[in-house]
């Protein structure tokens, strides 16, 4: 890093000596520093190093030490601007400082004219305080602004002499003035105060007038339309220095609604709050023997603590004052007992993580004797105002702080004297060199306002000059030393201040706002190309029902080609289906422009005479002054919603129909099936018994066994047919051996077969399908019973497979009757029989329906081909899987033929409420030697048995009439001594998920009603 000394003394003849350099260089408040072109650092001065830190190491830039924030971009390109000449004025810019928190400077790079080098020379001048205090004085600006508007604070000031002053906006409200006029003299304002407060208004200004300080005075005000208005007038009368005119601050507090609340309850207790409410007075009281404070809520908002009625300790209080400043309060305490004369002090009190400036009054109670029993006193929160007065000795140095945070310029100009005044906020605005002064109206116009604006700008300098106007609101574009253009707000009046005219004004930066009031038309003009791309009408409507205005799109919804004027009322009526005028828009009511927003679902017809549906949307529009001006409104199409929506509910009402009649049918499947346990059961019975009968009664024994097993058969199937259509049915797929399942099936076929004098041959047999084991079977063997069932005598059934593409391909072929094209034509619609019901052959005609669905949810497809009197062919055709994964199937543990009638040894509980079926099972019981039964006919009873007897097997129906099987089981299992006994559900319930259910529940198996006598004694043979 090359020395100061050496760069300073490269060749120049107009250098400063050295030593002198040299002295600057180490004594300037500002930052100083020399950086070769790309920025880096090549020597700075203490003060920089104090501020930002000595360079960290070689070859650091300028660049590098920027904060890592959103505006690091725009501060580089200043930086780098500089170095390549484009520009030479400072801006403000933020260093990473010693601390690393940000110093402000305002960086202005100058190129050293001597050196063998490209150098510059960078003055930085520390504007910290000042940004801090600016945006410190913005916030405060803001509070003002707000604590007027929602505090109804209006302010004020006066020149005592001519009675002449000044008013802001809220002052005209309260006065009932147009803000639009000039403020009137204290003599025309004092028309407005209530007759009776007039004089006493007068003098009491005119006594303050004696001495400086401050005043307050109510008064009532009345408006032109007899209205009143209760202020309280607070104002300042400011002490002058030789040479200085008097003038008078104040601001007034409309506490009209206050005041009207304090005449309703005693007059002293309300003017005392009102008092405190109005100045935010804080009121508290000091009981000293019980060394609690007692406090009003603004009290209470100081410290930010809710109020308790209960008070405040000594010690709690304590604890809020600032440490520093309680040596200070204690002083005071001891101060005003020993006076009977208020004493006053002021201190710190802690308010969450900030500490609140509170200035306080108070006086000793005595008591009769004499003695300090308590002290009352007041408090006034003055943070904001201590603050205030720190930034500002006076009111319009407030202003102008307030005015530079706000970004807001203010300027003056006497044209008899051309005596001229900017603020610095003026000269950040314009880009100008305060150096410079203020710009006349001449340079102001003619170099600094841009060309386009100048003669609106002539013009309205030259009102204001002859006095044709005392006002100018207008906007100008301003061109900045940079060469940007930047948006001002001018604000300008004219005034006659004893004899001398006085134009002033403010202006702004409304740059953003122009900027985005332009993003906003775009915006607007984007929102409107998308709303026509969705297909949404946009209409208007004023006071008068004949300014509607339509676009385009809203004819478009209607079938109608676009028109200059929008149809008229009934015109619009017109179009709408009568059944949906009561919900159509109201547009001709009267109180239709200022209704709540509506929203309106109707259908329109179309030319064609159909019907589309419309969604209507529209709220009104009001204006700065809150009167409703029009309504807007749009419409769009939701005809394919309102139908989708229909069809959704159709299908709800469908899905609840299929639940309903799922429901129906199960519970018709268990009325039916119960019966049919006797039926079947007692059949079964007596056929193993049959050997004392004679061939005829085996006859009708058998009889009764075919019809039950037939209304059994139709139960299932209508079950099954009914869980296809609702879906309800579960199937799993998995790899199946097609051989295997046709064995199964042969084997179900066999006696049905020998019985019609058919052979079944099958085919060449093999492959896997990706199918349900169970419910494959099931198809295969109503396709071979089908095909058996409708043969002739000596007729021939084939069942074969081969593969068709990635498909399996199961086919029967029979030589029977076969079917006509009508007959297939109606083949798989349920409970047509196509005809055959009058043969005599039994069946439902819902088999070849349930084969087909079933097929279909297997992802497989069926095919026929059949011929009157040469038979038909029924082909499936399922997706094919890899033989070697096929499961294997279970095996059936074999029962010994013999195990039924040999001996056992064992106890039985069955718990039903149905006697007939109590009787079956224990004849069926009964025939296993050794083994014993008992019945319960209820839930709890049956538990009971169970927990005294302990038995092996535990059969349970699943309905009972106290608790259901469940519940049963549950019961059973929470006690240890029947926790492991073998449980088994017996009932009607033979839908699939009441199966599933019981498993799950902890059944050990699920026996179905009814009872099958071979698979019951069976199944009693493996579990004993």
């Amino acid at each position: 890093m090359r020395p100061y000394r050496e760069i300073m003394n490269s060749p120049a003849s107009d250098h400063p000596p050295p030593q002198a350099l040299e002295l600057i260089w180490n004594q300037s408040d500002e930052l100083l520093a020399i950086t070769d072109a790309s920025g880096r650092l090549l020597q700075t001065n203490p003060r920089f190093d104090e501020v930002v830190g000595p360079a960290r190491r070689d070859g650091a830039t300028i660049q590098d030490l920027l904060p890592d924030n959103n505006q690091r971009a725009r501060w580089r390109a200043h930086i780098e601007a500089t170095l390549d000449g484009s520009v030479a004025t400072g801006e403000p810019i933020g260093l990473t400082g010693a601390d690393r928190k940000t110093a402000w400077v305002r960086a202005r790079g100058t190129r050293l004219a001597s050196g063998p080098a490209p150098a510059w020379l960078w003055q930085m001048p520390v504007i910290t305080e000042l940004r801090e205090a600016q945006e410190s004085a913005s916030r405060s600006a803001e509070l003002l602004e707000l604590v007027q508007a929602f505090g109804r604070m209006g302010i004020w000031q006066r020149d005592p002499q001519s009675g002449e002053g000044e008013w802001d906006e809220h002052m005209f409200q309260l006065f009932g003035y147009d803000p639009a006029g000039p403020t009137p003299d204290f003599k025309t304002a004092s028309l407005r105060v209530h007759p009776d407060d007039q004089e006493p208004t007068r003098l009491a200004f005119e006594a303050s007038l004696n001495k400086p300080g401050r005043y307050q005075f109510r008064v009532r005000i009345l408006h032109p339309d007899a209205s009143l208005r209760v202020g309280q007038s607070m104002w300042n009368v400011h002490e002058t220095k030789p040479g200085e005119q008097q003038r008078v601050l104040g601001v007034i507090l409309d506490d009209t609604a206050a005041y009207e609340l304090a005449q309703s309850v005693s007059a002293t207790t309300a003017l005392l709050k009102l008092a405190a409410d109005l100045g935010q007075i804080s009121v508290w009281r000091h009981d000293l023997k019980t060394d609690r404070y007692y406090l009003n809520d603004h009290a209470y908002a100081i410290g930010g603590i809710a109020p308790r009625p209960e008070g405040l300790s000594a010690d709690e209080l304590r604890e809020m004052i600032h440490p520093d400043d309680r040596p200070r309060v204690a002083a005071a305490t001891e101060q005003a007992l020993a006076t009977n004369r208020p004493t006053d002090w002021q201190a710190r009190y802690r308010r969450g993580s900030e500490w609140r400036q509170v200035m306080a009054r108070r006086v000793v109670q005595r008591d009769a004797k004499g003695e300090p029993v308590a002290f009352v006193g007041v408090a006034l929160d003055v943070t904001d105002q201590l603050a205030e007065s720190r930034r500002a000795a006076e009111t319009a140095r407030r202003l102008e702080l307030a005015a530079s945070a706000a970004g807001m310029g203010i300027w003056f100009h006497e044209p008899q004297s051309d005596r001229l005044q900017w603020n610095a906020q003026m000269y950040e605005l314009c880009s100008r060199d305060q150096a410079l002064g203020p710009p006349g109206p001449t340079e102001w116009i003619e170099t600094l306002i841009h060309p386009e604006d100048r003669a609106r700008a002539r013009l309205a300098h030259a009102a204001l000059d002859r006095g044709t106007q005392s006002r100018v609101d207008a906007e100008y574009r301003v061109l900045r030393a940079d060469g940007e253009i930047q948006w001002l707000a001018l604000r300008a009046r004219r005034e006659i201040v004893d004899g001398r005219i006085l134009v002033f004004g403010v202006c702004f930066d409304v740059t953003e706002r122009i900027q985005a009031e332009a993003a906003l038309r775009n915006a607007n003009e984007q929102v409107a190309l998308a709303a026509r791309g969705a297909g949404i009408g946009t209409w208007e409507r004023g006071p008068d029902p004949a300014s509607m205005v339509w676009d385009a799109q809203m004819f478009r919804l209607r079938g109608l080609e676009p028109a200059a004027r929008a149809p008229t009322s009934d015109e619009i009526y017109a179009l709408v289906h009568p059944d949906d005028l009561p919900s159509a828009p109201p547009i001709t009511a009267p109180d239709f422009l200022s209704a709540p927003p509506t929203v309106a679902e109707f259908r329109v017809r179309q030319p064609d005479g159909t019907y589309r549906w419309l969604a209507s949307r529209s709220a009104s529009i009001s204006d700065d002054q809150g009167r409703v001006v029009r309504r807007v409104g749009v419409n769009w199409d939701i005809t394919d919603a309102k139908n989708a929506a229909t069809a959704r509910q159709e299908r709800e009402i469908a899905h609840r129909e299929s639940q309903a009649k799922s429901r129906f049918l199960a519970r018709m499947s268990h009325e039916l099936r119960t019966p049919l346990n006797a039926v079947l059961g007692f059949a079964q019975l007596l056929t193993i018994e049959s050997a004392s009968l004679n061939e005829t009664q085996q006859g009708r024994i058998g009889h009764i066994r075919s019809a039950g097993e037939h209304l059994l058969a139709l139960i299932d199937d209508v079950l099954d047919l009914s869980s296809l259509e609702s879906g309800d049915i579960r199937l799993a797929l998995e790899p199946v051996d097609v051989a295997r399942v046709v064995d199964e099936a042969l084997v179900l076929l066999q006696s049905q077969a020998r019985d019609m004098k058919v052979t079944v041959q099958p085919g060449p047999v093999g492959g896997a399908v990706l199918a349900d084991r169970t419910r494959l079977r099931q198809v295969l063997a109503n396709l071979l019973s089908n095909a058996i069932k409708y043969n002739r005598a000596g007729g021939r059934v084939a069942i074969e497979t081969r593969m068709i593409g990635d498909q399996q391909s199961i086919r029967v072929t029979d030589t029977g009757r076969g079917l006509s094209a009508a007959q297939r034509e109606h083949l798989f619609e349920p409970f047509n029989r196509l005809g055959v019901e009058r043969e005599g052959i039994e069946g439902t005609g819902i088999g070849l329906a349930i084969v087909k669905a079933l097929v279909e949810r297997m992802q497989g497809s069926m095919q026929v081909t059949s011929e009157p009197g040469r038979g038909s062919v029924f082909e499936v055709r399922l997706p094919a899987a890899d033989p070697v994964s096929a499961a294997e199937p279970a095996q059936a543990p074999q029962a010994d033929p013999e195990s039924t009638a040999s001996a056992r040894d064992g106890c039985l509980l069955y718990i039903e409420d149905n006697a007939v079926n109590v009787m079956l099972v224990e004849e069926l019981v009964r025939s296993f030697t050794g083994l014993s039964i008992v019945s319960e006919v209820n839930g709890l009873e049956g538990v009971a048995r169970a927990q005294s007897l302990l038995p092996d097997l535990i059969l349970i129906d699943m309905q009972l009439p106290d608790i259901d099987g469940f519940e049963v089981l549950r019961q059973l299992r929470g006690d240890p001594r029947t926790a492991a006994i073998r449980c088994v559900a017996l009932s009607a319930n033979a839908m699939p998920e009441d199966i599933a259910r019981a498993r799950a529940a902890g059944f050990e198996d699920y026996w179905t009603k009814p009872i099958d006598v071979d698979r019951f004694l069976k199944a009693l043979a493996d579990l004993f």
